[in-house]
């Protein structure tokens, strides 16, 4: 019985771990790489004066691995900051 309950448990688990694993891949997809990359991509974009991205914003599965997270990166840190900015004007920080 003992053998029985052990193995439900680690099934559980198992499955368990799939699902973090598909929501930590969700989160890294949609979050990051889809989100930051548009809205990064404009404010590089006006940062360089139209140099950087050389990819047009719709093109952001064929950008090197580098440019894509440096873009994504502009965008989610953007995103951070103006909530940060937003809640300490309403007074919520």
């Amino acid at each position: 019985m003992e053998e029985l309950a052990e193995g439900i448990v680690k099934s559980i688990l198992r499955l368990l771990g799939v699902v973090i694993k598909a929501l930590i891949w969700l989160i890294w997809e949609l979050c990051f790489e889809i989100i930051g990359w548009y809205v990064g991509w404009p404010i590089c974009r006006a940062i360089s004066f139209g140099y950087y991205p050389k990819e047009p914003i719709n093109d952001h599965e064929q950008v090197n691995n580098f440019n894509g997270f440096i873009v994504s990166l502009v965008g989610i840190v953007t995103l951070l900051l103006m909530a940060a900015l937003i809640a300490q004007l309403v007074g919520a920080g």
